[in-house]
């Protein structure tokens, strides 16, 4: 694989040598890696690892050294990537580890990695996973940004009245008069501490499009909710199509000049949401 200039994908030239980046599976790697990596650092490079901004590894080495360290690095089960005009390391948080968790970020981050890590877009594209409402990977702030959440309801039948929910949620979403749950809940489902009355009704995996870090955020529309693992893979394949047919710059451009009613329709008409 070669991108426009010419380089090696993962491969970035310098005056004395290569800057590699590592495609990682999200989530762990093992200590057999870890060494195939030290030894490269170690023998190849300047003894020194960077650790990047989406959880992936980069490292300088010699120019010569470029053959022999990418054969190491596939022994271990490592390619070169994330870099270039392609979709980059896919970032999730700890997922099940965390007593927030809500779905398997990592699980899913890794489906993701299998099948779309690498490939070519108009632009570099990011996709970020959070467990929980919580968004300790900032979904919202980047090119794809998928969350899992509930979906909340209070049992009519089995509110007492007590009241302890009536100013408890931050952003308003429970409506204790009517003893229903409003559309603006995050479905974080801190509320299921309170009483048994409100309950989780569902389980989803919220989509989101069009965020962008930087110099100038800009936080990412709505774009669905997915009941399956194998439903966001979907949607995000109808993405890359979409985006890859019509972007001209970043996914935010593409969501802004097609907009986002347009690109739910699209994908509507194909049944991905």
């Amino acid at each position: 694989m070669f991108c426009n200039q010419n380089y090696k994908f993962g491969v970035i030239p310098k005056k004395d040598g290569y800057a590699i980046r590592l495609a990682l599976k999200p989530g762990y790697i093992t200590s057999e890696q870890l060494d195939a990596i030290s030894y490269i650092a170690k023998n190849f490079g300047e003894d020194r690892i960077h650790i990047t901004t989406r959880q992936g590894i980069g490292l300088k080495i010699k120019f010569e050294y470029l053959e022999e360290a990418e054969r190491l690095l596939n022994d271990v089960g490592i390619k070169l990537g994330s870099t270039g005009k392609r979709i980059r390391q896919i970032v999730a948080c700890i997922g099940t580890e965390c007593p927030n968790s809500i779905g398997d970020s990592i699980k899913l981050a890794g489906m993701i990695h299998d099948e779309f890590e690498g490939i070519w877009v108009p632009k570099k594209l990011k996709i970020n996973i959070s467990g929980c409402p919580n968004d300790c990977t900032h979904h919202q702030f980047c090119d794809i940004g998928i969350c899992f959440r509930y979906i909340l309801k209070i049992d009519k039948k089995e509110c007492s009245e007590c009241g302890k929910c009536r100013s408890f949620c931050e952003v308003d979403a429970i409506d204790w008069k009517n003893k229903v749950i409003k559309e603006n809940c995050i479905g974080l489902g801190e509320c299921l501490k309170l009483c048994n009355a409100i309950k989780v009704e569902d389980k989803v995996i919220s989509i989101f499009i069009g965020g962008k870090g930087g110099r100038f955020p800009k936080r990412g529309k709505f774009l669905a909710n997915v009941k399956t693992e194998n439903g966001v893979i979907k949607v995000i394949d109808g993405i890359i199509e979409l985006y890859t047919k019509f972007g001209k710059g970043r996914v935010c451009d593409f969501v802004e000049h097609v907009g986002i009613e347009s690109i739910k329709k699209s994908l509507k008409e194909k049944g991905l949401i």
